[in-house]
């Protein structure tokens, strides 16, 4: 029995191997341009490749062999022979009727009760539900599609195209325009935060707030506007002031900004902020510069802008670098970007300076990339130590939150030890 087995799925081997043989060289023959086909379309191919090239065009004997009705195979043929031998036109057409007039369909009781359902619910209900509730109540089985289908003859669904639907409509517009527009909308790939000096440039806005003002309404008589740009890779930033925030503003700040780095830039990744958008991303679309948007209300998308904002904070604002006049800060900010630049030694690049960095990278790119790759390796893992940690003090929460749960439905335990556990865990704290 073994030995028989053996010899059944050698021969399926080798029927396989000809099988597979057979369908190259039929792709090779008939098929030169390399049109992509689907499973079926590639059988019928074999088929006239069977025909064509083993049986010498003899219908009757390559239908014998192949298995099928004369008939059948010499219409394959003839579609094939009567397109000037396009394979595409060997893809199976659709099956669906021509004619759907004559179908089944449901009474008038089941239409007007499904409406009747959709409108008592106040038009919530979608069609899963209406088709799950027909059968709970009323023991009536509709499919859900039939159910959506009289909801929009009746006109209770509204005709707006799903959010989805529209982001794949403006896709394919802009995939069809003459002009690529360089401009997504989902934060960058992490595998080119750290590719090259230029691959991505994070940028954001920073308000800083007037010498003496207190308002904490952001306003253009009350705060400034620092835009940063800092490289993904090397760390390098450019800093610009500015007194408003608009479009225009942010255009001549960034044209100010990529003069100063030494290297042309690929892509740049920005929030949503209504500066991001309109002349300034047409600044970018018109110098060739990718431009990635984060997630709305996901400052983590763009985390090391938004950590050298703190630096900015905790070394230079807050150690008194605020002026009245908008020149002596302009004049300040620029001093503080050449310390960054070039004198302030950063961690993650194993305390170099940016810019001795960037000059390790041009000499020596493999001790670069090392650098970086030992950072990351700590970044790692920190997280797996920090995720750890609140795993922990979670679990403590947990059975914190349960005694105290006890002690009130259940009377177990004394509900004011219950409640000083629940501080002791942070998980509440004293008004």
């Amino acid at each position: 029995m073994l030995n028989k087995n053996q010899n059944n799925d050698w021969l399926k081997s080798i029927e396989i191997n000809i099988t597979n043989h057979m369908q190259t060289q039929a792709e090779r023959l008939l098929n030169p341009l390399g049109y992509h086909l689907s499973p079926e379309a590639k059988t019928r191919l074999r088929w006239l490749y069977i025909l064509y090239y083993e049986q010498n065009s003899n219908v009757t004997k390559a239908a014998n062999k192949i298995g099928l009705s004369r008939p059948w195979l010499s219409f394959i043929k003839s579609i094939f022979e009567n397109s000037h031998r396009d394979p595409r036109r060997l893809e199976p057409q659709s099956r669906a009727p021509d004619n759907t007039s004559n179908r089944k369909r449901i009474s008038e009781e089941i239409e007007n009760k499904i409406i009747e359902i959709r409108d008592k619910y106040f038009g919530c209900w979608g069609k899963e539900k209406i088709a799950a509730h027909l059968w709970e109540k009323y023991k009536i089985k509709v499919h859900h599609n039939t159910v959506n289908k009289y909801l929009h003859i009746h006109k209770r669904i509204d005709p707006k195209i799903s959010l989805k639907n529209t982001k794949a409509w403006e896709d394919k517009k802009q995939r069809e325009m003459a002009k690529v527009i360089f401009k997504v909308k989902f934060r960058p790939p992490r595998q080119i935060k750290d590719y090259a000096p230029g691959g991505l440039i994070e940028k954001d806005m920073k308000y800083i707030a007037k010498l003496g003002q207190k308002d904490s309404c952001k306003t253009k008589d009350s705060h400034w506007c620092q835009h940063t740009m800092i490289d993904s890779f090397t760390r390098i930033r450019a800093l610009e002031l500015v007194g408003n925030q608009d479009s225009q503003t942010a255009v001549e700040a960034h044209q100010g900004a990529i003069k100063r780095f030494p290297f042309e830039i690929a892509c740049e990744n920005t929030d949503n902020g209504s500066e991001n958008n309109g002349e300034f991303s047409r600044e970018l679309q018109n110098n060739d510069i990718f431009h990635f948007y984060s997630n709305v209300g996901t400052p983590t998308d763009n985390p090391r802008v938004e950590r050298s904002h703190l630096t900015d904070d905790l070394e230079f604002y807050n150690k008194g670098n605020i002026y009245k006049d908008f020149d002596k800060q302009k004049e300040a900010l620029r001093k503080w970007e050449d310390i960054c630049n070039c004198e302030r030694p950063h961690q993650a690049l194993s305390y170099l300076t940016p810019m001795k960095f960037y000059e390790l990278w041009k000499e020596n790119p493999s001790e670069a990339y090392r650098i970086k790759n030992k950072w990351q390796a700590y970044l790692k893992k920190q997280s797996i130590r920090l995720a750890g940690a609140r795993k922990i003090k979670r679990k403590e929460q947990i059975e914190a939150l349960m005694n105290f749960i006890d002690a009130k439905l259940n009377k177990k335990g004394d509900i004011s030890k219950a409640k000083l556990q629940l501080i002791n865990c942070q998980l509440c704290s004293v008004a």
